[in-house]
């Protein structure tokens, strides 16, 4: 008798188990189909004040991304970064710091989409003024020393100043194209 109530009790828990498992998939299921990415959206990492280190082909430092923070949206092929700056080592003779509210580095991609205030501010020896170029968005391939951008460009020279739209900086080379609309207001 005791046997039976028993089997009985297990079985009733066995089938609350399997409707209770059945019901929370439906709402994972139903909380998708609503846009909600709830529970159902693929995980990835999360970094908070991130200090990023790329390492060239002899294993010394090349450049390192700092950023408030970086999360991964492997649903999306993306990671996003807040707050971020891109600064080479010195032994790479890459005298620039590169800064941006905001940034995207698709997966399986060597560049960096900036946007929002977009700084690139070179750093120079205490003979020369530091060159700033502003924009709004920019396309940053640090293994390649490349900064490109389609938007308008203010290029800072101290009190001197150039506006564009549309540039190609080699930072490594110190070249700077500017591709259209060029002005500029220099002190004689």
């Amino acid at each position: 008798m005791y046997a039976n109530i028993r089997n009985t009790l297990a079985l009733g828990a066995l089938v609350a188990a399997a409707v209770g498992s059945w019901y929370w998939s439906q709402d994972a299921a139903r909380s998708a189909a609503e846009g909600d990415p709830g529970s159902t959206a693929s995980l990835g990492y999360y970094l908070h004040d991130a200090q990023i280190a790329v390492i060239d082909s002899g294993g010394s430092v090349l450049y390192e991304i700092i950023a408030e923070s970086v999360e991964e949206r492997p649903d999306e092929n993306r990671a996003l970064l807040r707050r971020v700056a891109v600064q080479y080592n010195p032994a790479a003779e890459v005298p620039w710091l590169i800064r941006a509210e905001a940034g995207e580095i698709p997966n399986e991609q060597r560049y960096i989409d900036l946007t929002g205030g977009v700084e690139l501010r070179s750093m120079p020896g205490s003979s020369r003024q530091a060159t700033i170029i502003e924009s709004e968005n920019l396309r940053l391939t640090p293994d390649e020393y490349l900064a490109t951008t389609d938007a308008a460009v203010s290029v800072l020279f101290g009190e001197e100043r150039l506006d564009a739209v549309g540039m190609n900086v080699d930072l490594k080379g110190d070249y700077l194209e500017l591709n259209s609309n060029v002005h500029g207001q220099f002190t004689p």
